[in-house]
């Protein structure tokens, strides 16, 4: 015997409730005949209402909790490296005044491609740095370790966080199944 059969709304509650997950029938005083089997094929009943027996994850994990922290951590580092970005292009496009030739072209055109550049992915990322905990911004976060893992210099750090990112304790730290 696996389950108690409500005798109010015929839920097959676990063994161990004291009331019916789906009416709060009390159901401490039931005969042993409501005591039942049920095969595996309908199990999800019972597991439904009971997920950390089941091997599932509460929302609040220790280890999706860290993970999220050091996600903000990797996209303020990346929001400002690219905002130095744009600092640099900007101080390329003011050095190009004071050359000449094809090394002013060069410089102004580097300038504006640094700049630009620097100033959309530094404004992903800070947008990304300020996002809520909610299911939509753990896909987000898949795309933002994405970037960094396009750079050999930050593997050490996108690597391992990506492979607690996929766990599944953050997974359900978002909300996500």
């Amino acid at each position: 015997m696996n389950g108690l059969r409500c005798p109010k709304c015929d839920l097959v509650n676990l063994l161990t409730a004291e009331n019916c997950h789906r009416c709060g029938n009390s159901l401490t005083d039931l005969p042993v005949t409501a005591q039942v089997s049920v095969p595996v094929d309908q199990t999800f009943q019972a597991q439904a209402y009971s997920p950390v027996l089941f091997g599932e994850f509460s929302e609040e994990t220790e280890t999706g909790r860290k993970t999220f922290f050091w996600y903000r951590v990797y996209v303020g580092f990346m929001a400002v490296l690219y905002l130095a970005m744009v600092a640099g292009g900007l101080a390329m496009v003011v050095a190009s005044g004071s050359m000449a030739g094809a090394d002013a072209e060069q410089s102004l055109i580097l300038g504006f491609a640094y700049t630009i550049g620097g100033g959309i992915f530094g404004l992903v990322f800070a947008v990304a740095l300020f996002l809520p905990r909610k299911p939509f911004n753990w896909i987000v976060g898949i795309v933002m370790i994405a970037f960094g893992l396009t750079s050999c210099c930050f593997l050490p750090a996108t690597v391992p966080l990506l492979i607690f990112w996929l766990k599944p304790e953050t997974k359900a730290y978002f909300g996500r199944s």
